[in-house]
């Protein structure tokens, strides 16, 4: 395929080879140069800049203006903020950079070579589906899991319930359930929290369906945006009107909670191999039992994270119609809230977390009486 630039004849290309080679040989002087007499090796940065500057008139006549000039750009933003880029870099653990990589590998590289067919029909899904869910759900995660351990680390109960809403509304519960228990004197902000981090449960499904099949979104988005906005308004109503939403900034820093980097590629794989056997199982269950076998399935899941559940309902090839996707993440979130609930019980009490109680019960009664009026 070759360079875009180069190909023009091989004048252009004898011309391009003998630049490169001249400007090779005088970097390789410089390098050599300036180990020798400081004894360490010189900054990438001359190098690169060099590099960038000799290709940017071959890339200014053969490719396209806005190419050049957002190569110009980006050159003069990471040299501007290279002081900075550093900071972040030593911040940054390097296991999360290597997990990061490691997952941008498999997305850019892997995930496009991968069969679009069935494989195994008993399987209604194709391995590029199975792993485009993978990407969708842990994209989705991985951004919140980032501001929530770098952002907001241990500031505000009400940030970290809105960015654990993305990342894992079960895992949030679980976390604010035990603060609340360690902390008194803060039980309405905390309340308030999980109700807020449980309300962004639909709004994060709504999501994930939007990005993997629109065209099931016109159908279904009423009653999830319905529930999403009345857990909102209820969380806002037991905010404490003097607390801060993003924390004291002036405070002790604390060390956030938070679960295990959802970009793992154990969390990936996990997350992969449980979307196939649900898939099997809805399919299966779908075959023997038909749409009831379905909304019983829906209530069973709850026990667990719901999401490749609902991807196995409106995945792409899926033939459910928008109505049994809709009964069923109904189902399957109220479900779920029902068992966060009990955790809520379990790890925190039920004098102090009564509002969060009865707003998880709520928000699984109004689920239900959705269906219900939607299937009549």
């Amino acid at each position: 395929m070759g360079i875009p630039f180069l190909q023009g004849g091989e004048v252009q290309l004898s011309v391009f080879s003998v630049g490169l080679l001249v400007l090779g040989g005088w970097l390789y002087a410089y390098f050599r140069s300036a180990l020798t007499t400081s004894g360490h090796s010189p900054s990438m940065v001359s190098a690169v800049s060099c590099l960038l500057a000799y290709l940017l008139g071959p890339i200014a006549i053969r490719e396209p203006y806005w190419m050049s000039i957002a190569l110009v750009v980006s050159a003069v933003f990471f040299l501007g903020t290279r002081d900075k880029l550093h900071h972040l870099a030593e911040t940054i653990p390097v296991n999360e950079l290597l997990t990061a990589g490691k997952f941008l590998l498999l997305t850019g590289i892997i995930f496009p070579l991968l069969p679009r067919k069935i494989l195994v029909p008993y399987i209604p899904v194709t391995p590029y589906q199975v792993w485009e869910a993978v990407v969708v759900v842990s994209s989705l995660s991985y951004a919140s899991y980032l501001a929530q351990r770098f952002l907001s680390p241990g500031g505000s109960d009400f940030l970290e319930a809105v960015l654990g809403g993305f990342y894992s509304s079960t895992a949030s519960t679980i976390l604010l359930s035990r603060k609340g228990r360690l902390q008194s004197g803060r039980e309405r902000e905390i309340n308030s929290a999980i109700i807020l981090t449980n309300s962004l449960m639909y709004l994060r499904i709504l999501l994930v369906i939007l990005l993997l099949r629109p065209a099931a979104v016109r159908e279904i988005w009423g009653p999830l945006l319905l529930l999403f906005v009345s857990g909102i308004l209820v969380a806002i109503g037991f905010f404490p009107k003097r607390a801060s939403f993003f924390g004291n900034p002036s405070g002790p820093e604390k060390t956030s909670d938070v679960s295990g980097n959802p970009l793992e590629l154990n969390s990936a794989f996990l997350f992969a191999f449980s979307y196939i056997v649900i898939s099997f199982s809805t399919h299966w269950v779908h075959g023997t039992f038909g749409l009831s076998g379905i909304y019983a399935l829906a209530g069973l899941v709850g026990v667990t994270d719901i999401v490749p559940f609902v991807l196995s309902v409106a995945h792409p090839g899926s033939a459910m119609p928008p109505h049994v996707i809709l009964v069923s993440t109904m189902v399957a979130a109220s479900s779920n809230n029902i068992v966060k609930a009990i955790y809520l019980l379990a790890f925190w009490g039920r004098k102090a977390g009564m509002p969060a109680l009865l707003s998880l019960l709520g928000l699984a009664a109004e689920g239900i009486l959705l269906v219900i009026l939607f299937r009549m």
